[in-house]
């Protein structure tokens, strides 16, 4: 995980590009250690998250999948998710590349989202025999309502243009740059303002986060026990078609 920090806010980068920034465990413990710290410094109002190369995060590296998917979730991308949503600090996701599976649970828990051109989004849980988690299925649910049924059901992709269109994020030639004059804004503005904001927004949107998390850990460990799941697994890891 890199990290940069400037006057009043900092850039946070998933640095495995040649895996497409896929979070080891290693990964998601150590963007866990760094959200906390930087959201213990006063000095900090604003967050970006970004990715290097061509990749802004594609979900946990399936080389190091684990036994229980419930525990894990609760334990490593859970406090991710909470880190974001819930601090007294403005997020915002530089999507620069593909996003996939639990990574656009993370990208949607910010509070303000730019994206490239052309982006992918892929849930494809259901490929693995496994639904959407890392509050997937939660967050569209909450910003796209009926639109996210298929998605969260059947899985599949949509484009940042799509996403752009159903309010989502917005799309710029440099999401970077647009994240960073977005940081700059809220660290030299009326900063106890926007936290009171976002906490009024959590309020009316997002109070039973923790709850729906529970649950959707408990179904995904369900899952995670089938023979659905190892044949998703074997299948992925052999690059060939299921056979559910």
């Amino acid at each position: 995980m890199m990290v940069e920090n400037y006057q009043g806010y900092s850039i946070v980068k998933f640095d495995r590009p040649e895996k497409l920034n896929a979070l080891d465990l290693k990964s998601r413990m150590d963007l866990i250690s760094t959200l906390n710290k930087i959201n213990s410094d006063p000095r900090i109002r604003a967050v970006i998250i970004t990715g290097e190369g061509r990749g802004f995060c594609v979900d946990a590296d399936v080389n190091e999948l684990p036994q229980d998917i419930s525990k894990d979730l609760r334990e490593t991308f859970y406090p991710i998710v909470n880190e974001i949503r819930f601090s007294d600090k403005i997020y915002i996701a530089a999507i620069n590349g593909v996003t996939a599976g639990a990574c656009i649970g993370i990208a949607l828990a910010a509070d303000f989202r730019f994206a490239k051109k052309g982006v992918r989004f892929v849930t494809a849980f259901q490929r693995l025999g496994l639904t959407s988690d890392t509050g997937v299925a939660y967050f569209l649910g909450k910003f796209l309502g009926p639109r996210a049924f298929s998605l969260s059901v059947l899985g599949g992709e949509f484009t940042s243009e799509e996403a752009e269109s159903w309010g989502l994020l917005k799309v710029v030639d440099d999401p970077l740059q647009e994240s960073i004059k977005l940081a700059q804004s809220i660290a030299n503005g009326p900063y106890q303002s926007y936290v009171a904001g976002k906490k009024l927004i959590n309020k009316v949107l997002f109070s039973d986060l923790n709850e729906f998390l529970e649950y959707e850990s408990s179904i995904q460990g369900y899952l995670g026990k089938t023979k659905d799941y190892s044949e998703g697994v074997k299948s992925f890891k052999e690059k060939r078609e299921p056979k559910f």
